[in-house]
């Protein structure tokens, strides 16, 4: 197993693993350390039958399902399928061709999913690329007066921005089972302890106990101090990248791509184990 930092002191590239066959302990014990560490992990060159990308997703933790499952498979309800392809009229999967703006997933949820993965099936030639922001490093080096101001505070999530913003369909069923909520503005690991900024401008609606324009304000400027190029990776994606990140400490946006070209990615993800409560 052999190693390569991507980004700016986070993003690693694990290679020399086939996640197609069962992993050894000490295997993925080792993989589970440096994805955590690195807050994202990518493997190359990777070819999995839809029972593997389950397997090895359900290692790490409680697999999770999509809320929006019309776009789930039938026979793996907890792949999730992300593309712009179209078939006798019918989207295959959901998000379009469009940029999507910086966001953590889940994060309009009482429980917030662990980590994301998704797998490469079709790449554009040209854009199409995921960003990720290390929002761990990016609320380290935030100057001491701006943690103090920060702590403590609330912020507030939606699904109704995310239905608004990017146009996806939910039926009053799927919208009652995500009422808005709130969580902390800086979140602590829960297996590592470290501190992160938790942001989600895709998602949030606000800042609890301040006014509109003051919460506005304060996210805007933490964002823009988030969004700076010493905290953000972009991975330009292959056919058979198999990428996972932490949604803890990370968040992460898409550039857009043309609409005539085609782009099929599978997600999945797992959830922390009910032991941890709310893991904040």
């Amino acid at each position: 197993m052999e190693t390569n930092i991507l980004g700016p002191g986070f993003a690693v590239e694990i290679s020399g693993v086939d996640l197609s066959i069962d992993l050894t302990d000490t295997q993925f014990v080792e993989i589970k350390r440096l994805w955590l560490e690195n807050k994202v992990a990518v493997f190359r060159d990777q070819n999995l039958e839809d029972d593997a990308l389950v397997g090895f997703t359900k290692r790490f933790g409680p697999l999770f399902v999509h809320v929006r499952s019309q776009f789930n498979d039938a026979a793996h309800p907890e792949i999730m399928l992300i593309s712009n392809i179209k078939e006798d009229g019918r989207n295959l999967g959901e998000l379009g061709n469009g940029d999507l703006a910086w966001h953590s997933d889940q994060s309009y949820s009482a429980r917030p999913v662990f980590s994301t993965l998704m797998y490469a099936i079709e790449i554009p030639e040209d854009g199409g690329g995921t960003w990720f922001c290390d929002t761990a490093r990016a609320y380290e080096r935030l100057p001491e007066g701006i943690k103090q101001r920060i702590a403590g505070l609330q912020q507030n999530f939606s699904i109704e921005v995310t239905v608004a913003t990017q146009h996806v369909a939910l039926s009053e069923e799927q919208r009652a089972l995500k009422p808005p909520v709130t969580h902390p503005l800086v979140r602590t690991h829960p297996e590592l302890g470290r501190k992160s900024l938790y942001l989600s401008p895709a998602h949030s609606t606000g800042i609890a106990d301040l006014s509109e324009g003051e919460g506005a304000s304060l996210l805007a400027e933490l964002e823009d101090w988030a969004e700076r190029p010493e905290f953000t990776y972009c991975h330009d994606w292959r056919v058979g990248d198999v990428v996972m990140w932490d949604n803890t400490s990370t968040m992460h946006r898409r550039d857009a791509f043309s609409p005539n070209a085609r782009r099929m990615l599978k997600r999945t993800g797992f959830e922390f184990t009910e032991d941890r409560g709310v893991p904040f």
